[in-house]
């Protein structure tokens, strides 16, 4: 059996030693089930013009049998005109390897982007300047005078440890301008504490560890032992990494504003921004603004916005390996889509990605004030997107377990 991809730039032979089914063969080179149509010519094709031929739908499910000799014909029509072989072609893409490499990716090349591609391996060090130099980038738009200092909220894990270092390397700030802080009382964020020790003392500077009542008292609970049980009793469908950003994100506003320090930086990546901005689209809503984003009296910045996360754990391997050990499976379901698109943007489009954060931060751009106070909840909220039964689920919540 041969399968043939048709095209108004010309008909391709897609072998398929390793793919049990067609569908399977058409993914194994990139093609969309959804951009083709597989079919057969009938044995016994209609007299007549083109439009009378018997053309037989083929599914995707069918198998691909293993006999040499079997001479049926099945064609995969794109059925709209691109240049789907361009995309597709490795006769246009090259590999750049590396022995010592920790990770990989494939960038697309200045003139030709999608269509001509470079599959790079990556040395640590490579990694830590792909980071460094994203990171100048925006300091570069730094809003203020780097004198009033920054808060940097550090897990332990590969992105914080690399936005710390290069951070610290930048020289644009001194090292006593530059507060690292570890939030403990989430279990699976707790045991990279070391690490995160080991790092800051790397860079001659001490870690601030802000221990379970002072978490608590920061983010303005009664105390932290019960709030995990309450959060799962009240949102059953939701994963504790939504508990666990909100306490981190009220921790270090707190703790920045109690030191007259305006600006947080997290290590935001590029997956990251790049879900949270399609899920906001998704939903009728503009995206939230990036690297810059006020709420309320402070700004949290994100220095690695436009780094990808394999590329940022690149440079810290071992610290980022340990990480992923230590977290609770996600079960989110909406989470988990909108990072598996994240993923598979720069897979099926190198460079598409960061198009995507270039254009979608500009729509940010048209709401000024995304962030408002809510009264009702004490808490700093997006202006749309929650409905009134929502509200009310976080204010009982919230009435369990604030002090």
């Amino acid at each position: 059996m041969r399968v043939r991809l048709q095209t108004n730039h010309g008909e391709y032979l897609l072998e398929h030693d390793s793919a049990p089914t067609i569908g399977a063969l058409l993914r194994l080179y990139g093609i969309p089930l959804s951009a083709v149509w597989t079919y057969r010519i009938d044995a016994q094709p209609g007299v007549g013009a083109p439009g009378h031929r018997r053309a037989v739908f083929v599914p995707a499910s069918t198998a691909l049998p293993g006999d040499a000799y079997d001479d049926t014909e099945i064609f995969a029509r794109v059925t709209r005109n691109i240049n789907l072989p361009g995309l597709l072609g490795s006769e246009t893409s090259s590999a750049r390897l590396a022995p010592e490499a920790t990770t990989e990716w494939t960038f697309p090349t200045p003139d030709s982007g999608a269509f001509q591609t470079v599959h790079s391996q990556m040395t640590a060090n490579e990694c830590f300047e792909f980071v460094r130099r994203s990171v100048t980038d925006v300091l570069d738009q730094w809003p203020a005078d780097p004198t009033s200092g920054l808060v940097v909220g550090t897990s332990g894990g590969g992105d914080s440890n690399v936005l710390l270092s290069t951070l610290m390397e930048s020289g644009f700030f001194r090292p006593e301008q530059v507060v690292p802080v570890m939030m403990l009382g989430i279990p699976d964020w707790d045991a990279q504490v070391d690490n995160a020790r080991e790092l800051c003392g790397a860079h001659g500077i001490e870690l601030n560890v802000v221990e379970e009542s002072e978490t608590a008292r920061l983010a303005g609970l009664k105390e932290l032992g019960s709030v995990k049980k309450v959060f799962k009793d009240s949102f059953p469908d939701a994963d504790l990494e939504f508990l666990g950003t909100w306490l981190l994100r009220r921790v270090l506003s707190r703790y920045a504003s109690e030191r007259g320090i305006r600006f947080v930086a997290t290590g935001a990546n590029r997956e990251d921004i790049v879900a949270e901005h399609i899920a906001r689209v998704s939903r009728g809503l503009l995206p939230l603004p990036a690297p810059f984003r006020e709420i309320g009296d402070v700004t949290f910045c994100y220095p690695i916005w436009k780094v990808p996360k394999k590329i940022g754990d690149g440079a810290y391997p071992a610290f980022s390996l340990e990480n992923y050990e230590n977290r609770n499976p996600s079960y989110s379901p909406g989470r988990s889509i909108f990072y598996y698109l994240a993923y598979w943007i720069p897979e099926l489009l190198p460079g598409m990605d960061n198009t995507l954060l270039d254009g979608m931060s500009q729509l940010a751009d048209k709401d000024p004030q995304p962030i408002t106070w809510d009264e009702d909840l004490r808490d700093h909220v997006c202006r749309e997107g929650s409905t009134a039964e929502q509200k009310n689920r976080w204010q009982e919540f919230l009435e369990k377990v604030e002090s």
